[in-house]
């Protein structure tokens, strides 16, 4: 037989943590299902020296804020992946990991929603997807008419300079992603160049005021 849960919510992250907050606080019934560990690619799929990219005060949960003594600051990716899983343990969130969801369904049952996981199927009245917007990186289409002697791969898959081999190196994007790694590039003594687009950069503050 089925489990029947009333809402299931896939992925631990900071958003399914914040929907488990919520609804524990309505006293529903729920379970998180995460295929990794809390915060999972906040873990597996940033480079060593990725900070976060808005200043320390901004850095809050419902119910929980990060504690720092340099609010104007940024903290490494470590920090955020700690904030995250001390969140999940504040809330008592009810997570259950390395649980794989390989199809969601119309169910003919009870509930409307079935789930089949690698831990067997759930039946749930509802369903929250909190995998986040990007759950694959996005190859621009060009890439396939770079030569094959050419190393290509997505940021999430850049962990440092020394993992990439000898020779100049072209960061294609000028988001936050982009412009840390290729300073991450250039600090270990490579050349590295930036491919922008249409890109607009601003001014963190202006005049006296921070925009973040």
């Amino acid at each position: 037989m089925n489990e029947k849960i009333d809402t299931v919510i896939i992925g631990a992250g900071h958003a399914g943590l914040t929907m488990s907050y919520f609804l524990s606080q309505r006293g529903l019934e729920h379970v998180i299902v995460e295929r990794g560990r809390v915060g999972e690619r906040w873990i597996s799929e940033r480079w060593d020296s990725f900070h976060f990219q808005f200043p320390n005060w901004t850095i809050e949960l419902p119910g929980y804020k990060y504690q720092t003594e340099d609010p104007d600051g940024f903290v490494p990716g470590r920090e955020i992946v700690r904030f995250i899983q001390e969140y999940a343990d504040f809330i008592k969130a009810p997570v259950r990991r390395g649980v794989d969801v390989n199809a969601l369904e119309n169910s003919s049952n009870s509930m409307p929603y079935l789930l089949r996981t690698n831990a067997g199927a759930i039946e749930a009245s509802n369903v929250v997807i909190a995998t986040g917007q990007r759950e694959k990186g996005v190859i621009p289409p060009f890439s396939s008419d770079v030569p094959n002697g050419i190393r290509q791969l997505h940021s999430s898959a850049y962990r440092n300079a020394g993992g990439l081999p000898p020779g100049a190196l072209l960061v294609v994007g000028s988001g936050a992603s982009g412009f840390q790694i290729a300073e991450d590039l250039h600090q270990n003594g490579r050349q590295v160049s930036v491919c922008m687009g249409r890109d607009r950069r601003l001014s963190r503050r202006y005049p006296g005021g921070d925009y973040a």
